[in-house]
């Protein structure tokens, strides 16, 4: 069994509550109350600006030149086209960027990315990769 499987196979409990969680379910079935909705919008776009700054770290770390370019690339985008789609949202909202700026991170938000930039910044490399890659298989499949 390929390792990626491995950690697939070992987190089936967590991604069925994942795919199971009522924000989930609700954001595809259109239930979710636009207030949730909202809320996701602001917390998701000051997500993404910590995570961009945890891929710049991994780049400022990666052993080979090809994953600089990629880790960088992929902050830029975290931050360019994600804005695009959340600003839209924010004019729906009546909020403006600097407003969504000035928000505080919720608590888990907090939390996750915290332990994002603390492992880009002070763990080896390979345990950088380990944090930042739940991301991007989460959001894929979901």
């Amino acid at each position: 069994m390929a390792f990626t499987d491995e950690c697939w196979h070992a987190i089936a409990r967590i991604y069925t509550e994942i795919l199971r969680h009522p924000f989930v379910t609700g954001l595809t079935d259109g239930s979710l109350p636009r207030e949730s909705f909202r809320f996701y919008a602001v917390q998701d776009a000051l997500y993404l600006r910590d995570f961009a700054r945890a891929l710049s770290l991994a780049a400022a770390r990666a052993p080979r030149e090809d994953w600089i370019i990629m880790f960088n690339e992929h902050a830029a985008g975290a931050l360019k086209v994600e804005r695009t789609l959340h600003e839209s949202f924010f004019r729906d909202f009546g909020l403006s960027p600097d407003e969504v700026a000035a928000t505080p991170l919720a608590p888990t938000n907090l939390a996750y990315t915290s332990y994002l930039l603390a492992v880009a910044h002070g763990g080896p490399f390979h345990e950088a990769l380990a944090a930042l890659l739940p991301c991007y298989w989460i959001y894929w499949e979901v």
